[in-house]
């Protein structure tokens, strides 16, 4: 009983650790807490930054789940904890909620791995990102928990405001596409569906994570035991089993299924079932189910699937070439085929942007680039001296940057479009776009007599889109961001622009005036 007690406690302090920096609560170290204990983001993280430490993490891992068994799945994968509340939320619904004994799909999650193993290594994230199950529960973050969280602050802080207490700030509702929200509705409904039917399923026969620590944890130093001689075969341990690893009737537990929750260990009524070191295990006792391989001919033949994967992969690798209305990638991205390669769409970068200007895109960056989040700045701009999903990446995907590397870096470059520009169009006043530019690389410059119009030095701009974001033209911008595909760095040093002189004449002219 007191494991299962340990792993609940456990598993929501962990949960909610990782739940809270979707929103930006913690810094410093903390803010990276999902990439230090997640598994297929530490892969990622080791192939591109901080390899000694993300291997060590790694490894760690890996030894821990040989030694204990598959503790990670019910301990630290958040999406586990997910699936383990809906369990309990149905089970109050239908009361004589119980599991069985299912072997193993082993073929088909052998399969599943392999080619997440090829996507990993060969740049195709499109596959991992939508069976990590990180990935998976950032959008569960982003398309359901974010606008509660939202909902419940908003209606606290009008509550709040109504007793002159002004503690909370009202918060915006994030812009969810229909294109991104339907594939995830599918998913979402298969994951619950899986859940009532079959328990930990999706973690045993589609998660490539829970697979890979299965194939671990085959033969772990300390394991689930059944004593042969005080079991009866009562078949209570089997029902709530949520991983369907326990063959109550030939008193077998399947260790690479079992995910450490130890339900069975407390409704025991015999204490037959315990959990010790292997050399504790005696003759008669429960044994591990042996991991069979499959024949020749599903090897050959799923040989000859993972090999066309493979091409599929590397031919999705190739560098992509600019089109017209690519956005930008983030900063710390370095360029799109790098991006596109590393992000597994987990949305942690989006949920912590201070101004939202990072949104899921749909296939903005094409096909091979599909859902991973890209930069729209009608809905916000890149703060000049923010650093905030650079530094919070967990899969390395955007490299970490300092202030002083952020403002000399050139995402993109802006085009004024004088066809628009309603200082062109209508001889009309407007500076919005020098206004809020930050590096001033556009400026306002003398046009029609007192009538000064926009202009952009491009050799100082850094790509930002305030000035595309503040543009008051519709439904067209008449100053948009174009996209560098390979980010470049610019130097500082920037003298101010006209319209500051004019400003400082101004003044003086009044100063002077005889009224």
């Amino acid at each position: 009983m007191r494991y299962k007690v340990q792993r609940i406690y456990i598993e929501i302090f962990v949960f909610l650790l990782i739940f809270l920096s979707f929103f930006s609560i913690f810094g410093g170290y903390l803010e990276n807490i999902p990439e230090k204990i997640q598994i297929i983001p530490l892969m990622l993280s080791a192939l591109s930054k901080g390899i000694f430490l993300s291997i060590f993490i790694l490894v760690g891992f890996l030894l821990f789940t040989f030694v204990f068994g598959r503790v990670y799945c019910s301990y630290i994968c958040p999406l586990g904890v997910c699936q383990d509340g809906f369990i309990r939320i149905w089970s109050k619904i239908r009361k004589k909620l119980r599991f069985s004994y299912n072997p193993p799909m082993k073929t088909l999650r052998l399969s599943i791995l392999a080619l997440a193993v090829i996507s990993l290594f060969s740049g195709g994230l499109y596959f991992i990102g939508w069976l990590d199950p990180f990935s998976f529960f950032g959008k569960i973050v982003t398309y359901m928990f974010k606008p509660l969280f939202i909902f419940s602050n908003n209606t606290v802080d009008l509550l709040l405001r109504k007793l002159d207490i002004y503690f909370l700030s009202s918060m915006e509702y994030p812009e969810i596409h229909l294109l991104n929200l339907i594939p995830f509705i599918l998913l979402l409904g298969l994951l619950l569906l899986f859940t009532i039917i079959r328990g930990r399923l999706y973690c045993n026969s589609v998660c490539p994570v829970g697979t890979f620590l299965g194939l671990i944890s085959t033969r772990p130093l300390c394991r689930i035991n059944i004593d042969s001689n005080r079991c009866s075969s009562c078949g209570l341990c089997e029902g709530v089993c949520k991983a369907e690893c326990i063959d109550s009737k030939n008193k077998r537990v399947d260790e690479s299924s079992c995910i450490r929750c130890f339900n069975c260990l407390s409704v025991c009524p015999l204490s037959a079932i315990n959990y010790v070191p292997f050399y504790k295990v005696e003759e008669g006792d429960s044994e591990v189910e042996n991991v069979s391989g499959i024949s020749r001919r599903k090897f050959i033949s799923y040989g000859a699937s993972l090999i066309a994967f493979t091409g599929i992969n590397l031919f999705f690798k190739k560098n992509p070439e600019p089109e017209k209305g690519t956005p930008p990638t983030p900063p710390g991205s370095g360029n799109l085929s790098r991006y596109i390669g590393k992000c597994s769409a987990c949305y942690v970068c989006v949920n912590n942007c201070p101004t939202n200007v990072l949104k899921p895109s749909i296939i903005h960056y094409g096909i091979k680039g599909a859902f991973i989040p890209h930069m729209d700045f009608r809905s916000g701009f890149c703060e000049y001296k923010c650093t905030v999903c650079s530094n919070i990446c967990p899969t390395g995907a955007l490299l970490p940057l300092t202030i002083e590397e952020k403002i000399t870096l050139q995402i993109g470059t802006s085009l004024l479009k004088k066809d628009i520009c309603v200082v062109f169009t209508e001889n009309t006043d407007c500076g919005a776009c020098a206004e809020h530019c930050p590096t001033k690389a556009v400026h306002m410059i003398p046009y029609r007599g007192l009538l000064y119009a926009p202009e952009v030095n491009n050799s100082i701009c850094v790509g930002c889109g305030a000035c595309e974001y503040v543009c008051p033209t519709e439904p067209q911008k008449a100053i948009i961001v174009r996209t560098n595909i390979v980010h470049k760095k610019i130097e500082k040093g920037i003298c101010l622009p006209p319209v500051e002189e004019k400003e400082e004449l101004e003044i003086e002219e009044i100063e002077g005036f005889p009224f």
